[in-house]
């Protein structure tokens, strides 16, 4: 199978994970609330996926050396993945007091098996796509696939909202996440298994030899300081929804459009981050951004109107989008291409492993920490995560540097880029290209 044919298997692929994607995260933590979990469970909702996540990494290079294949790895562990989400669908037909112990096994399974295949995926890709474009094709797929997650994150909110019985609506979005999950996985199977060269020397190192090299190594420096700032922003993280159900009331429909607002800003910006992160390097965005993402859960103090949400989530999206695309692509041009597969296991073993502990933390302090300032408990909990991401950006923002020959620009006008009007440009370059698609299709097909 050519490059072109594996290129438009994942995008296929990419298409329905979308689509489970946009029907489960957003709305795990609200399915949570229904079964009867209070905020420590929801916690656990949000931290024991980390740490499958975390522990499913940690093995998935020696799955690749067993099977001797990345998608013999990749595909069966997505295929899995959609079963949980299959018994997910069922748990009303349990008795109440298994629901909530029950969804947290399975949350954790279904992460589990998601990065089983993580890194084995994230290896694949980076050998499939021509390294010159990674910026951009990475862009470009994030905006399509952006497109389906937004809808469907918007259908699943309609489908919540005018099925009178919620536990049925949420019953229909898992099972069709499923299907969407065992579709993805069945494409993911037609991918070309590009060979990789083993060499035990540099496969062969473990975990703590990785770590060891923190001094001398950038790009674990890189690692720490990523992981870190997760760690801080999943102390928050689980319990916005918690906060906009339970403490403002919010429907189900203008649920669905504060969070769907991250999705649209995020898909819409790509194409600049892409250029960006093409044209200067991934680490000054990683550092950018991550100067400003401290200020977003104190802005959700200000108000609690909707409208000032919505917007609030559409800047918060612009900023996540250049720090995630800027941070995965980082990765691949930080580690060569025969130890990626381990480097990218280590990497999310670390990020999980503190984001777990981030999410615990969070789920223990929603339930203890005392309101401050006429604060109430989530509120103060905001804050602290606002404080602990702005220690790591003071703290270890500058102990790692770009990997690769870029255009060099100084990190005081690269922000004052990222505030001005490149968003705005971006924006209306991504709606006319948007335009134009039906267009060239239709031209091209006569």
């Amino acid at each position: 199978m050519s490059r072109e044919s594996s290129l438009r298997a994942q995008m296929v692929e990419g298409i329905f994970a979308s689509v489970m994607l946009g029907f489960t995260v957003n709305y795990f933590t609200p399915f949570g609330l229904l079964l009867g979990a209070g905020s420590f469970a929801i916690g656990l909702v949000n931290a024991v996926p980390q740490l499958c996540n975390a522990l499913g990494h940690l093995v998935s290079a020696g799955l690749v050396r067993l099977m001797h294949s990345r998608v013999k790895v990749v595909s069966p562990t997505v295929l899995f993945q959609g079963a949980t989400l299959f018994v997910m669908s069922v748990l009303f037909l349990m008795p109440v007091s298994v629901r909530v112990p029950v969804f947290v096994f399975l949350v954790g399974g279904h992460a589990l098996f998601g990065a089983f295949g993580g890194p084995a995926w994230a290896s694949l890709m980076s050998d499939t796509v021509d390294k010159r474009e990674y910026g951009r094709f990475f862009a470009r797929r994030g905006l399509v696939f952006g497109v389906v997650n937004f809808a469907a994150n918007a259908i699943a909110g309609i489908l919540l909202y005018v099925v009178p019985e919620k536990m049925y609506g949420f019953v229909g979005l898992l099972f069709l996440a499923g299907v969407c999950r065992v579709i993805s996985g069945i494409y993911l199977g037609r991918m070309d298994d590009i060979p990789i060269a083993y060499s035990p020397e540099k496969h062969d190192f473990s975990y703590w030899q990785f770590i060891r090299r923190l001094r001398e190594s950038n790009f674990v420096r890189f690692v720490l300081f990523v992981s870190l700032f997760n760690a801080g922003a999943f102390l928050a993280a689980p319990f916005f929804a918690v906060y906009m159900l339970n403490e403002l009331h919010l429907s189900y429909a203008v649920y669905t459009a504060v969070t769907s607002a991250t999705a649209l800003t995020s898909l819409l910006t790509l194409p600049l981050w892409g250029h960006l992160a093409d044209r200067h390097g991934n680490a000054v965005i990683i550092k950018a951004t991550a100067c400003l993402i401290p200020a977003l859960p104190v802005l959700w103090l200000v108000s609690p109107n909707p409208v000032y949400l919505v917007a609030l989530n559409l800047f918060g999206g612009y900023l996540w989008a250049g720090f995630n695309l800027a941070a995965g692509n980082y990765i691949f041009d930080a580690a060569s291409p025969e130890v990626r597969t381990r480097c990218v296991g280590y990497f999310n073993f670390t990020n999980g492993m503190l984001v777990f502990g981030g999410a615990l933390a969070g789920g223990f302090l929603a339930e203890h920490l005392p309101g401050l300032a006429g604060f109430s408990t989530l509120q103060t909990l905001f804050l602290v995560s606002g404080a602990v991401r702005l220690a790591v950006v003071l703290l270890l923002v500058r102990s790692f540097g770009e990997v690769r020959p870029v255009e060099r620009i100084a990190s005081r006008d690269f922000l004052s880029l990222v505030m001005g009007f490149a968003p705005l440009a971006s924006l209306g370059s991504s709606i006319y290209e948007w335009i134009k698609i039906p267009w060239r299709r239709g031209r091209g097909g006569a």
